[in-house]
């Protein structure tokens, strides 16, 4: 635990959540800020800053855990057709609260939430990919 993590204080009962899960390894919980009615937030319950220094099986935890609360959303929110899913990792990724955790945004028809409004692209040269997969293909 970290001592001034907001999450953390959560996980350890010092602050209030709307919990929408909670196991030995992750909790889940509406975000108190939400972009979209239903927006959640999935985190482990040990303190893990991001996606560098989480471990694997943590990480796919997570990640059940949210694919199962995105379908809850989808079958059960009024409206809800699609759910975003993402984290920011590091602060020049403007991960703002530096306790790893998953966004579950649903996603209604005539919401104003535009993702793709961030998303900026460019045009690469075929020897700049080339360069790019060398260094990170698996």
């Amino acid at each position: 635990m970290e001592q001034d993590c907001i999450f953390c204080k959560i996980v350890n009962k010092e602050l209030p959540c709307y919990k929408v899960y909670e196991d030995d390894f992750v909790l889940a919980f509406l975000d108190v800020n939400p972009v979209s009615l239903g927006h959640t937030l999935v985190i482990p319950k040990k303190h893990y800053e991001n996606i560098f220094d989480i471990d694997g099986e943590t990480f796919k935890k997570i990640a059940e855990v949210s694919r199962i609360i995105a379908l809850k959303m989808v079958n059960n929110l009024d409206g809800v057709l699609g759910v975003n899913v993402f984290q920011s990792n590091g602060r020049v990724a403007e991960q703002v609260v530096m306790h790893s955790h998953t966004h579950l945004i649903p996603r209604r028809e005539d919401d104003s939430f535009r993702i793709n409004d961030a998303l900026r692209s460019f045009k690469l040269e075929d020897n700049q990919f080339k360069s790019i997969l060398e260094k990170i293909k698996i």
